[in-house]
């Protein structure tokens, strides 16, 4: 391996281990560096459903009522994208892909320490003065299922201890929407996985189990609010879940005002106290709370297809992948890691920022470099 291979490689595992720990505008911040100093052949691959979706939000943002707003917020789609074309240039082979996923299960192991902490001091739920708790659930969610895969791989301690560790940060976090993502990224293990991957679901459960278990006798020995916290946060009746309702509601209200190209990337929080519903309680709003409706919203029916577009392709290539490759566990373990992120953003709106909306870029660079591989 050439020593410029060699720095490269190791940046990639620091930029891995630097979003798993929640610091993703750092990593995007160091990555961005050190790809535009050392690159030397500046032909890029331009893949059309990314570049049209990049195009589609340049277009709402011009038509916006917010035109500078909306142009600044596009600034940050724009370096997401960029980060996504110098990733397409990787040269990702399993070897670097497997050392990537373990630099990427320590940031998390270690991020899940600092919301354990959050825990101890609040007494409520897990969080960081970094990463709130849904940031904090969406990087956990999407770390578990590599961390789950690694274990039946390798069998080595400290899989088995970060998966301990993950998931009671998880469980900690008190972010319904990770959770679930969770669940449909474990239902994406159990319907593709074979018999021996599917073990790692009841090890996944059983620590979950025992976790609450350890959770709740510690809350009534200390009197802590966790477990009048966790029942709010389950009840259907719940004011947030009540709350989201009127924002979904509201979001659909501006979509079917500016259905097109929609009021432009980023002006929500902005027209938002427009449309607010008189018995909705927040006034300011930053994110519809739903991927898909904040896009029709923001970008309208255009944004919202050209991104369905670009993710019906990642998932396509993934799938494709997971029949051609033989290191089946790894890339399994890749798309149901995109899985949780990608239906934890029909509850949070993360994924547009340069801290955590890292992820959806660098995982579909990285189905995409493998899928051309094969």
């Amino acid at each position: 391996m050439e020593r410029g291979d060699t720095l490269r490689y190791n940046i990639l595992r620091l930029f891995a281990f630097l979003f798993g720990l929640g610091g993703g505008l750092l990593s995007f911040i160091i990555y961005f560096f050190f790809s535009t100093l050392t690159t030397r052949d500046w032909r890029f691959k331009i893949d059309i459903i990314p570049t049209f979706l990049l195009v589609v939000f340049f277009i709402s943002s011009i038509f916006s009522p917010f035109r500078d707003f909306s142009l600044r917020n596009f600034l940050v789609v724009l370096f997401l994208y960029i980060i996504y074309l110098f990733l397409r240039k990787e040269r990702f082979t399993q070897g670097l892909v497997s050392t990537i996923i373990d630099y990427l299960i320590l940031g998390g192991v270690l991020l899940a320490f600092g919301g354990f902490v959050g825990y101890l001091y609040r007494g409520s739920y897990a969080d960081t003065p970094f990463v709130g708790k849904n940031g904090l659930g969406t990087l956990l969610a999407t770390i578990i299922p590599f961390s789950q895969v690694e274990i039946i791989r390798k069998k080595e301690l400290f899989y088995y201890l970060s998966l301990i560790i993950l998931a009671s940060g998880l469980l900690l976090s008190m972010s319904e929407g990770a959770w679930i993502g969770l669940c449909v990224a474990e239902g994406v293990i159990l319907a593709f996985g074979d018999k021996k991957i599917r073990r790692s679901i009841l090890i996944l459960i059983t620590i979950v189990a025992i976790s609450l278990g350890i959770f709740s006798l510690h809350s009534i020995l200390t009197g802590n609010n966790l477990l009048s916290f966790l029942s709010s946060r389950v009840s259907m009746d719940s004011s947030s879940k009540i709350e989201r309702i009127y924002i979904w509601e509201a979001s659909w209200k501006i979509f079917k005002d500016h259905p097109i190209v929609g009021v432009g990337i980023g002006v929500f929080p902005l027209i938002y106290p427009t449309y607010k519903l008189p018995q909705a309680r927040e006034i300011n709003m930053s994110f519809a709370h739903n991927l898909l409706l904040n896009l029709l919203a923001e970008t309208g029916i255009l944004g919202f297809f050209a991104f369905l577009l670009f993710l019906f392709d990642i998932y396509r290539k993934g799938f494709v992948l997971l029949r051609r490759t033989e290191n089946t566990e790894v890339i399994l373990a890749i798309i149901a890691s995109f899985t949780a992120y990608m239906v934890h953003q029909l509850f949070d709106g993360t994924m547009w920022s340069l801290h955590i909306g890292l992820g959806f870029w660098f995982m579909g660079a990285l189905i995409f470099n493998l899928y051309e591989k094969t």
